[in-house]
């Protein structure tokens, strides 16, 4: 699906901002904007899913290097899931191992890529990208409290009556660290910060084999491969797998040149599958790839006297679907708040 692009005035005051693109700010910009409201989306890359995004390896084809599906456990994402799946923006995934199919979870991948959830997202809304925020202040216009958001070069900026930081916790951090008045919230995500792991990622191919969807790998390198042709309405022309990297292997590897990274998960992958690849693509690493979820009463952060939140997977879960009900509650709330 192509994003539909909305014309952005600078000059607008939107009823709010949110920062980040991701699974968890476009759900929120979605359901804000149906509630009603005047919403800007601004992302600092150049397309949206962050760590769901997809990567292009070509004019038809692409594979998930980042979260390779949704696990959905409640009955308030099943629903959202099952209504993109009537609508061909995603599909259950029932091919998988016994082992990734307990506790009654659902799971679900973007069709025909994970960004293809976002992108759905945020259709008919205004999304500012290739925009890094930088600094946020608390100024006067049209004679109300509001927001103003710098970019990165201070040659941009916009305005908000609310704003949703809806990025990794260290990035949230630093947007908020020359923010007065907010304390707790810089606390929280500092401390969520903390937690964070890297990783590695890389796609290669190989012939077609009868090994699992998904294997989940021991003393290796590797954590997890992923079969990215055996999900739903991925046809490539030969079996592509996406590799994932244990934590702990990533955090030794950090600084490695990619040349060096991906002879060593080639060689890692031949160790675990017994394929040799016929291509490959540049391994992409993960700075944030994964965090504990801090332990709150909600899965978000609201401070109401300045009119700024935080909504993320590490507020809920740590992972995709944590994403998702952070966004869902924290929309349920303003709602709440705003019908005051």
């Amino acid at each position: 699906m192509k994003h539909t692009q909305i014309p952005t005035n600078t000059s607008l005051l939107y009823d709010v901002a949110i920062i980040g693109a991701g699974i968890a700010g476009s759900l929120c910009a979605n359901l804000l904007s149906k509630a009603g409201h005047q919403v800007c989306v601004l992302e600092k890359s150049r397309g949206t899913g962050g760590r769901a995004g997809s990567k292009r390896l070509n004019d038809e084809q692409s594979c998930d290097l980042g979260t390779p599906f949704i696990r959905s456990t409640q009955a308030s994402t099943q629903a959202i899931l099952a209504a993109l799946s009537d609508i061909g923006v995603a599909q259950r995934w029932p091919q998988l191992p016994q082992k990734e199919q307990e506790n009654d979870a659902q799971y679900y991948v973007g069709t025909p890529k994970m960004s293809a959830l976002t992108r759905h997202w945020l259709n008919n809304i205004a999304l500012i990208s290739n925009t890094r925020i930088h600094h946020i202040e608390r100024i006067k216009k049209q004679n109300e409290d509001c927001w103003q958001l710098h970019n990165d070069h201070h040659s941009k900026h916009f305005f908000a009556k609310r704003i949703v930081i809806a990025t990794p916790a260290p990035q949230a951090a630093i947007l908020l660290a020359n923010t007065p008045d907010i304390d707790t919230l810089l606390l929280k995500a500092i401390q969520a910060g903390q937690t964070y792991q890297s990783q590695w990622a890389m796609w290669l191919e190989t012939e077609t084999s009868t090994l699992p969807a998904i294997i989940e790998a021991t003393d290796s390198p590797l954590a997890r491969l992923i079969k990215d042709n055996q999900k739903p309405c991925r046809t490539p022309a030969q079996e592509r797998w996406v590799l994932q990297t244990t934590p702990e292997w990533a955090q030794k590897h950090l600084n490695k040149e990619n040349q060096e990274i991906t002879e060593l998960l080639t060689k890692a992958f031949k160790e675990q599958t017994q394929l040799t690849p016929s291509a490959c693509g540049e391994p992409h690493r993960w700075l944030l790839s994964r965090s504990q979820p801090i332990v709150e009463n909600a899965p978000y952060l609201w401070d109401k006297q300045q009119d700024i939140g935080l909504i993320g997977d590490w507020l809920s879960q740590g992972d995709a679907e944590g994403a998702m009900l952070s966004a869902l509650s924290l929309c349920d709330h303003l709602s709440n708040e705003l019908s005051e």
